[in-house]
């Protein structure tokens, strides 16, 4: 469902939206169905994720916040179509969402791993926040505040970083709850280079930079010193997610696009940088010296396109 709002935002291709239409309303309906009390968060068989070695149970914040972003973006896509069947059901369910999202999960610091009844697992989790990823790489804002944001940055940043090591996937602070499924659990003691790029992308586009900055230093350096720089390890050889780090690009350049309506705007993290603009039949190279920004185009033609930097 993300991913068919993200590649509609990047080539404006309607026919691509409208085609697969049909399949985000029966992926938001499936998922839906595995809301067993209501509350608007998936709590139901919840332990089988991309986490495949590491069992949830009940509501998850990642898995929670994953659906809040799908229920934005589904609801952004109602109005690209035209098909409003779904939007107050969908409005209503990401209102509750959020609300028990802060009831049931938050404990004061960051989202606490899940909570099944009267069962919680405290653990701290690297990865909570995709959801909110995802969305502000597409260039939409979050369900989640930039000021709650940047506190959970801060204090995964306090407890899962290790210097000699990286980002950590989980950990779990001092006096708080873990269980059997996580404790010593190899995935979530496990250092994934991909996640350590969505997090630093998502740290720097809420002005976190000297967090992100360190994080992908980190795991510039431990590739070279392993002599893995284009081939970073973590599933097997040449795994995918280290692709994230695209993302860290998008979040330095603060780039939002709208290809439908020829817009596209900048919001870099310095004051001088130089970075590609890549669309589907663009290829330009950016410089923005000083509140100036220079747009020479190797590849397409940007005519017509209003571009701003803000």
């Amino acid at each position: 469902v993300l991913m068919v709002l993200r590649d509609y935002i990047f080539t404006g291709d309607r026919g691509y939206l409208v085609s697969l239409w049909g399949n985000v309303k029966r992926a938001m309906d499936s998922i839906e169905k595995i809301d067993t009390d209501g509350d608007g968060l998936p709590d139901f068989d919840t332990k089988r994720n991309t986490y495949d070695a590491w069992n949830f149970s009940g509501a998850s914040a990642y898995i929670s916040i994953l659906w809040l972003a799908a229920l934005k973006a589904s609801l952004i896509m109602s109005e690209k179509t035209g098909d409003y069947s779904y939007r107050d059901k969908w409005s209503c369910l990401l209102e509750k969402g959020r609300k028990s999202l802060e009831e049931k999960l938050w404990n004061g610091k960051y989202y606490n791993l899940w909570v099944d009844g009267e069962k919680t697992d405290e653990s701290l989790m690297t990865n909570q926040l995709d959801g909110e990823w995802f969305l502000r790489m597409t260039g939409i804002d979050g369900n989640i505040s930039d000021d709650r944001v940047r506190e959970i940055i801060s204090f995964i940043f306090s407890n899962n970083f290790d210097k000699e090591q990286g980002l950590i996937n989980a950990t779990v602070p001092e006096n708080r709850i873990t269980t059997i499924h996580t404790y010593k659990n190899c995935q979530a003691g496990a250092v994934w280079t991909g996640i350590g790029y969505a997090f630093s992308a998502l740290a720097l586009s809420v002005g976190k930079k000297e967090i992100s900055d360190t994080i992908i230093n980190s795991i510039h350096n431990n590739q070279l010193r392993l002599g893995h720089f284009w081939d970073h390890w973590e599933c097997g050889h040449h795994y995918t997610r280290p692709m994230s780090s695209w993302s860290s690009l998008i979040a330095a350049s603060g780039m939002k696009v709208d290809y439908a309506s020829k817009k596209i705007s900048f919001s870099p993290v310095c004051e001088n940088i130089v970075f590609p603009l890549i669309l589907p039949d663009v290829l330009a190279k950016i410089t923005v010296n000083n509140g100036e920004i220079n747009i020479e185009c190797l590849k397409g033609d940007l005519s017509g396109w209003k571009i701003s930097l803000v």
